[in-house]
């Protein structure tokens, strides 16, 4: 199972912002990315690519269903 609070998390620090400066920048809310980041809820399409766009990044890659390299996480059915 990919852990998509994980991977959200990687590229705000990668980027080296806080949830606070994110959710300036991105127009989102802290409460709502802090809440993606610990898996409580997780983002919707649109906000997927609202920050996706921000981290000039694809979705998948975002989320975790792609590798920096393009190619793909396939999540375990089993």
């Amino acid at each position: 199972m990919i852990d998509i609070g994980a991977s959200l998390k990687f590229h705000r620090e990668e980027k080296g912002i806080s949830q606070s400066e994110l959710a300036k920048l991105t127009g989102l809310t802290q409460q709502n990315i802090s809440r993606w980041e610990h898996n409580v809820h997780i983002p919707n399409a649109h906000d997927c690519a609202i920050l996706a766009r921000f981290y000039d990044i694809s979705i998948d890659y975002l989320i975790g269903l792609e590798n920096e390299d393009g190619s793909k996480n396939w999540i375990d059915s089993n």
